[in-house]
């Protein structure tokens, strides 16, 4: 019994720390959008989408929908909007539908 409230706790912790990793990569990529650091947007951006925060893969969208960092790509735009939409973000919903409008 103790050892399978240790392993809980273990795994509690794990995830907390992990999930902060995330909420702080996202928002290193705020901090130098906010900035117009628009390459350390990128990379804090793609750190947090490949870590699972759907927030991180919208703002990457916009990065590569607009070029800004990148090299302008509104295919990977359209797909990132996707990926955001999947992991519960309205706003990747809304931009990746307003894709398929646009030329």
């Amino acid at each position: 019994m103790i050892s399978m409230v240790f392993k809980m706790m273990v795994s509690i912790a794990v995830v907390g720390t992990l999930s902060s990793c995330f909420a702080d990569a996202y928002q290193e990529g705020k901090t130098a959008l906010h900035d117009k650091q628009y390459l350390n947007a990128v990379v804090a951006f793609e750190k947090a989408c490949d870590s699972g925060n759907a927030q991180g893969c919208f703002e990457l969208g916009i990065l590569y929908e607009k070029g800004d960092g990148v090299v302008q790509n509104k295919y990977k735009a359209s797909n990132l909007y996707a990926q955001a939409c999947q992991g519960g973000d309205k706003y990747g919903c809304s931009h990746s539908v307003l894709m398929y409008d646009t030329p």
